[in-house]
């Protein structure tokens, strides 16, 4: 079953880890030596940002940082930064992220105190990351409240270690993700990532571009994103954040949107845009409605953002997510720029499927069950569908499995979850519900590897 367009989405926090997550660590290095040994060629990845409400990475406090959590300290000990890291948690199935905070958060500090770093070039070379520490330090002696709650605005002057801390972490953070796709690309392996499509209005990319906001005098949202209603929802969608002012935004050339995109796009090889149809057409919903019901449809920036983007970028390798009820001008805009969309196989599994050799397919996303998941939970009718369609074999996941393999696309990516025919005990995440389940699944150890059943 070798294929060379073929590779696995997994999460970094997913990985094996010492220290209670899956992070910048040896773990990551050996996973890109077993990706390299079974000839696959991308690993798909999830954003790397501070994580936000509910542990999800989609919604964050800045757009170009890292989250602390990530930073191995197995590394630092290596470096000479710090005598010793004590393994903590090992081997839990899931994330206890704030533990794995005030475990981590000591170290670095302890790690931060040895370091004689000097950090000029990289502050020189990362304009946003001065901005973000200066943010953290004024949110704590804010009682952590959004920006727009702020009773005290000026930094004090005992605070300018905090702010270099917090810098050196980023600092550290983005050498050791540096080093993990210098390896895989030495041996062979693509980095995807992703970039969601709005940013929570408790950000430092909102505190800085207030005016890119449809905001009221108070910086207050008039308007919120989401999604109105459908056939699969009377209510819609209500996602809550803040909705961009294209307008003002082409005054400067949509200069903090592109910035955002390349900043995330420098630091992988191929980026899917999350949201992608938000480009032509996006949904507002009244700031402090409790649905999505008077959700409605505007144009977006369309062609105009994506010249300037290119213009400026034009060797930019981006994935379009254009999954959903779309309008056929979403799709006119994908393919005006050539630009791969994604192929869910849990959504278009009954229909008749085109061939199509400029489609990134998938199984599922992290949004979605695991392959098996979804099998087991099909109904009757649906399940003999797939009896019949794959008569005489013993192991319909198999023979599904291979279908999916052999579909003609640009790049097949595959959860690991379903190499290894694992039930939605696995899932990533579960959309519109909140709790322990959603962005904490991790492996144990590396044995997962060893438990591979499909594919190379």
């Amino acid at each position: 079953m070798k294929k060379r367009n073929v590779g696995v989405l997994l999460p970094v926090f997913s990985l094996p880890g010492n220290h209670g997550i899956g992070d910048f660590s040896n773990y990551a290095f050996a996973f890109i030596d077993w990706l390299k040994n079974h000839k696959y060629h991308y690993w798909q990845i999830l954003p790397l940002n501070p994580i936000g409400p509910a542990n999800s990475p989609y919604i964050t406090v800045c757009s170009e940082a890292f989250d602390i959590r990530y930073i191995s300290l197995d590394k630092l000990v290596d470096q000479g930064l710090l005598d010793k890291a004590p393994k903590h948690h090992p081997e839990v199935g899931r994330v206890d992220y704030q533990d794995v905070l005030t475990f981590k958060e000591k170290y670095l500090r302890s790690a931060y105190k040895n370091s004689k770093i000097s950090l000029k070039k990289f502050i020189k070379e990362n304009p946003w990351v001065n901005e973000y520490a200066k943010y953290l330090v004024l949110k704590s002696i804010n009682d952590n409240k959004p920006w727009n709650e702020w009773i005290i605005k000026k930094i004090p002057s005992f605070a300018e270690d905090e702010i270099n801390f917090h810098i050196w972490c980023q600092f550290i953070a983005l050498n050791q993700w540096n080093d993990i796709k210098k390896y895989a690309n030495k041996n062979g392996v693509k980095i995807i990532a992703d970039c969601p499509f709005y940013v929570g209005l408790d950000s430092v990319d909102c505190y800085l571009n207030k005016d890119e906001f449809m905001m009221d005098e108070h910086y207050n949202p008039t308007v919120v994103s989401g999604c109105p209603p459908d056939a699969f929802s009377d209510d819609g969608q209500l996602w809550g954040t803040p909705i961009y002012n294209f307008e003002k935004m082409k005054e400067n050339n949509y200069r903090f949107l592109i910035n955002r995109i390349a900043c995330l796009a420098s630091r992988a090889d191929i980026l899917r845009l999350d949201h992608f149809r938000a480009f032509d057409t996006y949904c507002v919903i009244p700031a402090g409605d409790e649905n999505a019901r008077r959700g409605e449809w505007k144009i977006g920036p369309r062609n105009d953002f994506f010249d300037k983007l290119f213009e400026q970028y034009p060797n930019i390798q981006i994935i379009a997510e254009d999954l959903g009820i779309l309008f056929d001008s979403v799709h006119e805009l994908r393919d005006y720029y050539k630009l791969p969309g994604m192929r869910v196989i849990q959504f278009v599994a009954f229909e008749e499927l085109k061939e199509n050799d400029n489609i990134i397919v998938y199984p599922g996303t992290h949004d979605n069950q695991t392959l098996y998941g979804w099998l087991k939970s099909l109904d009757k009718e649906h399940k003999a569908i797939l009896r019949k369609e794959y008569k005489g074999s013993k192991d319909i996941y198999g023979s599904l499995f291979k279908e999916v393999w052999n579909m003609t696309s640009r790049i097949t990516i595959f959860p690991m979850q379903d190499l290894i025919k694992l039930d939605d005990k696995a899932r990533i995440n579960h959309p519109g519900t909140v709790g322990e389940h959603n962005w904490t699944f991790k492996f144990k150890n590396m044995k997962f590897l060893e438990t591979v059943k499909y594919g190379n």
